[in-house]
């Protein structure tokens, strides 16, 4: 079992990963070829909230090498802060040297930095050992090796990891920004601890929060709405579809915000709602963070 890499992209990986430490404190990485993929199944977020995400190997990384006799895949376990906390110091190596290489010749300050990843072992211990190599103006070089430890999970434990069972979503509509939807859901916080999401196939989108002492609902109109292969839905197109979701379940979904990108929510009455945050275009992406939040009944509390 082997894996090596060049980490290209840190900043959004870094981005990525704090998504998900909003979410659980333990994420699941699986290694392919083509692909990476960030889990959190939903034993691990307490509000139910699971993501399930794939990126481009080539979004985050370059020099990739991967070998293991299961099918060329590496499954990890890791813990999100000390995941966290090494793509930190690898950022601020990164950027502490673009600032050098545009600035005035300092041959003792750090022009070039590289961010190396590879799976290794301490005696029984799975690791996964960040190398940060700097170079200075005059061509010194110094690197510093943080590790973090993994858990490789067997195949058995691989196969226990499925994606929730949902229906076939009644709406799909194209979110407004994120930072936007982020600041309401914060507002309607204030007021209520459940907030009930409504669409329709003409592009109009409802928030809504019902408290005590307040009601208060927010309407969009003239969303877009993705086109569907096979859309044999005949229902009106003005039908409204709504799901109940937790305040909190939403807000720590909303964290993806600083990854950018378009997003699509789309509607499962009654069961859940479900997000599909676009690294990048929808066209053109080079990944998609999708998360799934539970719905509640509204006769829980």
């Amino acid at each position: 079992m082997r894996f090596r890499t060049t980490i290209t992209h840190i900043s959004l990986l870094r981005k990525i990963v704090q998504s998900l430490g909003a979410i659980a404190k333990i994420c699941v990485v699986r290694l392919t070829p083509e692909k990476v993929y960030f889990i959190v199944p939903g034993n691990e977020g307490r509000d139910g909230v699971q993501v399930w995400s794939q990126v481009k190997v080539e979004t985050l990384f370059q020099s990739y090498r991967i070998e293991s006799h299961n099918n060329n895949e590496i499954w990890v376990e890791i813990h999100l802060e000390a995941f966290l906390k090494v793509l930190k110091s690898a950022l601020d190596a990164h950027r502490s040297a673009e600032i050098n290489d545009s600035s005035r010749p300092n041959h003792d300050a750090f022009t070039h930095s590289e961010i190396n990843l590879k799976l290794n072992k301490r005696d029984t211990q799975a690791l996964w050992a960040f190398e940060i190599r700097n170079t200075t103006a005059s061509g010194r070089e110094m690197s510093i090796i943080q590790d973090v430890k993994v858990l490789v999970l067997s195949v058995k434990r691989q196969n226990e990891l499925n994606e929730p069972l949902c229906p076939p979503p009644e709406v799909h509509v194209v979110l407004p920004k994120l930072v936007e939807l982020r600041n309401i859901i914060h507002r309607l916080g204030h007021i209520t601890d459940d907030v009930t999401v409504s669409g329709n196939r003409d592009g109009k989108l409802e928030l809504r929060g019902r408290g005590r002492n307040a009601d208060l609902t927010i309407t969009w109109k003239e969303l877009q709405i993705p086109a569907l292969p096979d859309d044999t839905d005949d229902r009106p197109i003005d039908e409204m579809i709504d799901v109940t979701v937790s305040i909190r379940g939403m807000l720590k979904f909303l964290t993806s915000h600083q990854v950018g990108g378009e997003a699509i929510a789309c509607l499962c009455r009654r069961h859940c709602l479900i997000v599909y945050v676009y690294i990048g275009e929808m066209i053109e992406s080079g990944g998609v963070l999708t998360f799934f939040i539970p719905a509640k009944n509204v006769d829980d509390d």
